[in-house]
């Protein structure tokens, strides 16, 4: 094996040792003060399947509506992000809107309080 061949076959496996430990590790998640949120960061990578299991679809969401969805919604809000104003109650209420308009400002969406496909996914990294 040529010089040139180690070094990139060495490159290529610590980027994806480098990779897979973020992978691992998953997105930090800062939170700001307010609307109930713990000051803190959070690591969130699969929380939501040990602490919120849920099998059904991820619609899109917004305040008024009242289904699994946003009890599964709210229990990640709640247990895997610290809002612990969020009750799991299955209606997207004020508490639960004021949760996600301050979980997406903090993952850098437009805090509208309406959960798309772009807020499910910051959810669920």
């Amino acid at each position: 094996m040529t010089s040139r061949t180690s070094r990139a076959l060495r490159t290529r496996t610590l980027a994806a040792v480098l990779l897979g430990c973020a992978l691992v590790a998953g997105p930090a998640v800062a939170q700001a003060a307010g609307a109930g949120a713990e000051v803190g960061t959070r690591q969130a990578t699969n929380g939501e399947w040990r602490y919120c299991p849920y099998t059904g679809d991820h619609p899109e969401l917004g305040k008024g509506h009242a289904n699994d969805a946003v009890g599964h919604l709210q229990c990640i809000l709640n247990r895997v992000y610290g809002y612990k104003s969020v009750a799991q109650d299955k209606i997207f209420g004020d508490a639960t809107l004021a949760a996600v308009k301050n979980f997406q400002q903090s993952v850098g969406l437009s805090a509208d309080g309406f959960v798309g496909p772009n807020t499910w996914a910051a959810l669920h990294p």
